[in-house]
């Protein structure tokens, strides 16, 4: 036998539970789209390699040698890279305070002659982007893939930043 307070118990439960389950499920549709959305989002990481082909590709049209790759220049870029993304910095002077040349000669390189560094951050996710963002620049960018007088690189990239070291040779 059932009591007048348990009928409105009974009532209550039910009024309760019948908005919390349609607010339930809208929230899950709206939920959907948004994993959907992530779950479509393509990100084309960088890598050196590429970068590499698509700057001797621009030094190719300027009538420039391509660049080879040095190791320690190589090492010395990887490590800016990994400085910048881990300090969310974009910047040509490492975190610590160093300079392109101090990180050149740390890794065991000592230009011959001119060297420069590129560097890029955020925004830019693939080579392709990097380098299109170089070319672009009017900020000596361009004129550093250009110069023909570069003979070594060495490129290093972590997620959205990329760094590219240029020099005549090492001593």
């Amino acid at each position: 036998m059932r009591t007048k307070n348990s009928r409105i118990r009974r009532a209550c439960a039910v009024a309760c539970t019948v908005p919390l389950l349609a607010l339930g499920g809208a929230a899950t549709a709206l939920a959907v789209p948004a994993a959907s959305a992530s779950v479509t989002r393509s990100v084309q990481q960088s890598s050196p390699d590429e970068i590499l082909a698509l700057i001797n590709a621009e030094r190719e049209k300027a009538g420039c040698e391509p660049l080879t790759v040095d190791p320690r220049l190589a090492a010395a870029a990887q490590a800016h890279a990994d400085d910048m993304a881990a300090n969310g910095l974009t910047a040509h002077t490492g975190s610590d305070g160093s300079s392109d040349l101090a990180r050149m000669e740390k890794a065991g390189y000592s230009p011959a002659g001119p060297s420069s560094e590129n560097v890029s951050g955020p925004g830019h996710q693939s080579s392709k982007s990097h380098v299109d963002g170089w070319m672009a620049s009017t900020r000596g960018h361009r004129a550093a893939i250009l110069n023909c007088t570069y003979k070594q690189t060495g490129i290093g990239t972590n997620g959205e930043y990329a760094v590219e070291l240029f020099a005549v040779q090492s001593r």
